[in-house]
């Protein structure tokens, strides 16, 4: 892969972590604190823009310029999706806003960045099978044309 596709894949990805970050602290706030008034800054909206750039990070451990197989692709998934656990809980721990102290919050937010992170990676794989089979549908389209002009 290039660098140039994976800092594509990177930024699709960036903007599918935002929205999906977005809903899953309005369903664990949700659940957490029920009932509590949310009292925010401006500035706390940009908190999934945030959140969704630190998480973009780890994923650099899956770049690679030659094709990796699928045992070593899963190993490197499995770093990421690690070293993403690790990003957002240490938000979660350096955080005023999200109450550590309770199990239950961690187990919210370790569910919701495993949940999350399986869409994700079901959402690009889904863009790149439909990629694929318009690209092949060309490729098809190309060899139809070029053999009714080897025939005219």
């Amino acid at each position: 892969m290039s660098l140039k596709e994976f800092i594509e894949k990177r930024v699709k990805l960036f903007f599918i972590l935002s929205v999906m970050i977005l809903i899953a602290q309005a369903i664990i706030g949700t659940i957490a604190a029920p009932g509590k008034s949310l009292h925010i800054r401006y500035i706390d909206l940009l908190s999934p823009l945030y959140m969704a750039g630190l998480c973009i990070l780890p994923t650099v451990v899956t770049y690679s310029r030659k094709k990796l197989t699928a045992k070593q692709m899963l190993v490197r998934h499995a770093i990421q999706l690690v070293l993403i656990e690790g990003v957002m809980m240490l938000i979660a721990f350096t955080s005023d806003a999200i109450d550590s102290s309770r199990p239950a919050v961690l187990l919210l937010i370790g569910g919701a960045v495993l949940l999350i992170y399986v869409l994700a990676v079901l959402f690009l794989w889904l863009g790149q099978v439909s990629e694929s089979k318009k690209m092949t549908a060309q490729l098809h389209q190309l060899q139809q044309n070029a053999e009714r002009n080897e025939t005219d």
